[in-house]
C-alpha cells in the first residue's frame, strides 16, 4: 500500500472511531437521563431493571453504577442499603472517583450521627490530600470529635460576609458553641438564623 492511501486509511479508521464515541456518548447520555428520571419520579421497580440491564452494563463503567445505585438507596433513605451500597465500591477507582465517594460518605455518616464510619472517611480524604482540607477538618473536629477548636477561625471567616453568605459557617458555629458548653449562645445564634429564615420565606410569598 502506497503512502497516500496509507494516510487515507488513517484517516477514515479515525473518523470512524470518533464517530462512534460520539454516538457512544450520546447513548451514554441519553441513558443517564432515563435513570435520572426514573429516580426523580421514585420509579425504583423500573430503575433496578434498567440499571441491572446489560446495555447499562456495556455503557457504563462499574464504578458509574455503583454510584447510581448509590444514589438510588439515598432516595430510598434506607439505610441497610445505603450501608451496602458504599461498601459495594470494590472496584478500581482513580482520584476524584474515590475523593467523589468518600465526601458523599464522610457527609452521609456525619449528617446521619454515625461518627465512626464519618471519621474513617474523613482519614481516607486526607490520606488523598483534597484541596478542601480545612473543610474537612472542622467538620471532623465539631462533629465526630465534639469539639471547637476551628471556632475562631470560623468567626473570623464570617467577618465582611453578607447576611446569606454567613448562614452555613453559622449553623456550625453554634454547634461549636454547644460543644464548648456555652449553649445561651448557641441558642442566639440559632435565633439568627431562624429570623433570616423567616424573613427569606416572608420575601418567596
Amino acid at each position: 500500500m502506497d503512502t497516500k492511501n496509507m494516510m487515507l486509511l488513517v484517516v477514515i479508521i479515525f473518523v470512524a472511531d470518533m464517530l462512534w464515541q460520539l454516538y457512544q456518548n450520546k447513548k451514554r447520555n441519553d441513558m443517564f437521563k432515563q435513570l435520572s428520571s426514573l429516580l426523580a419520579a421514585g420509579d425504583f421497580a423500573a430503575f433496578d431493571e434498567l440499571i441491572n440491564s446489560m446495555k447499562v452494563l456495556k455503557l457504563f463503567p462499574p464504578f458509574n453504577i455503583a454510584f447510581l445505585k448509590l444514589n438510588e438507596a439515598m432516595m430510598k433513605e434506607d439505610r441497610s442499603a445505603i450501608d451496602k451500597a458504599f461498601d459495594s465500591f470494590n472496584v478500581p477507582m482513580n482520584k476524584a472517583q474515590k475523593e467523589a465517594l468518600y465526601k458523599r460518605a464522610f457527609y452521609y455518616y456525619l449528617g446521619v450521627r454515625e461518627k465512626e464510619k464519618a471519621g474513617a472517611y474523613y482519614h481516607l480524604l486526607k490520606d488523598l490530600k483534597v484541596k478542601d482540607e480545612e473543610t474537612l477538618d472542622i467538620m471532623y473536629d465539631t462533629y465526630v470529635l465534639d469539639g471547637y477548636a476551628y471556632l475562631e477561625d470560623v468567626e473570623k471567616q464570617i467577618e465582611g460576609l453578607e447576611e446569606k453568605q454567613q448562614m452555613p459557617y453559622l449553623s456550625v458555629l453554634a454547634d461549636m458553641y454547644r460543644n464548648k458548653g456555652e449553649g445561651e449562645k448557641a441558642e442566639t445564634i440559632e435565633t439568627k438564623i431562624n429570623d433570616f429564615t423567616e424573613k427569606l420565606k416572608a420575601k418567596q410569598e
